[in-house]
């Protein structure tokens, strides 16, 4: 008999952990729901942003509606989880899942499936896959340059693309050496200062790089060169007709790639513009700089 009551206890203990599981998974694919619709919400203003200045009101009713459903699912799931019960979640589970399905295509609408947002590492690793396969942990050590200099190259040319990849994919001009102690992958160096420090050296060799500090830890690396930014702005401004002097915290606001260029690059860039003739620069009373580009 005791038998009997443990193995009903071990039973109950398994239908509560599946319950549990399956209600964690349908919590994370409502998270997941949620972040395609900021996505695609994020991308129609951009969109609406980019566009001439329309005076009709925008409808927002079908994602209010979308919203309402949001909530709704989020209040049964949760419910679901603080019962627990099998049985219960089973009744609800295909009405739940339903739902889901039916919100994505809604979120998604006509253009196709939405793609979530990359971390820079998880970008990283579509290149990299090495990044996280301990048959490469050698990797994260750093060759001895005099024993092994054919190693060392090797591995320096390696991370050397890894660092590039990085600022680009984080759209990074100027990298802090410091901060990437504590970022993937570079933190799981044994050494990490003199690791890092040996890779940045790889890319100003390079010429893809240089020092902004004499004391090494600053890093701007040009994973685009100025000729293809000045290339970019010349082409946003000039699709936005711009007739008036601008300004770079203007550009700044253009929320582009070429945004978060460093002030010097930018006053290099109007060179480079002034000398092709498409436009020139305009000093102002305040000791700052504006281009006027050239529209014909």
């Amino acid at each position: 008999m005791e038998r009997q009551k443990d193995k009903v206890k071990e039973v109950s203990k398994d239908l509560k952990e599946k319950t549990d599981k399956e209600l964690e998974r349908l919590r994370d694919e409502l998270i997941r729901l949620r972040r395609l619709k900021k996505q695609k919400q994020a991308n129609q203003q951009q969109e609406t942003q980019e566009q001439v200045e329309q005076e009709e009101e925008i409808d927002t009713s079908g994602v209010e509606d979308i919203e309402e459903r949001f909530q709704e699912i989020d209040q049964l799931v949760t419910k679901e989880m603080e019962r627990g019960d099998l049985k219960t979640y089973e009744e609800h589970a295909s009405y739940i899942e339903s739902e889901l399905r039916e919100l994505e295509k809604e979120i998604v609408g006509e253009e196709g499936l939405i793609e979530e947002e990359l971390s820079t590492y998880e970008k990283l690793l579509e290149n990299y896959p090495w990044l996280q396969e301990p048959r490469y942990e050698y990797m994260y050590q750093i060759p001895n340059k005099e024993k092994n200099p054919n190693d060392f190259e090797s591995w320096q040319n390696e991370w050397a693309k890894v660092l590039f990849d990085y600022a680009k994919y984080a759209i990074l001009h100027i990298l802090y050496l410091r901060q990437l102690y504590t970022e993937a992958p570079f933190s799981n160096f044994e050494n990490r200062k003199k690791a890092i420090r040996e890779i940045a050296e790889r890319l100003v060799n390079q010429e893809l790089a240089e020092w902004l500090s004499k004391k090494k830890e600053k890093l701007r690396v040009y994973w685009k060169t100025l000729d293809l930014w000045a290339e970019e702005i010349y082409d946003w401004a000039y699709e936005m007709g711009r007739l008036e002097p601008i300004l770079i915290y203007e550009i700044r606001d253009a929320a582009k790639e070429f945004s978060s260029l460093p002030k010097e690059d930018f006053e290099k860039i109007f060179e480079m513009l002034s000398e092709e003739g498409k436009g020139k620069i305009i000093k102002l009373e305040n000791g700052k700089i504006a281009f006027k580009i050239d529209l014909e």
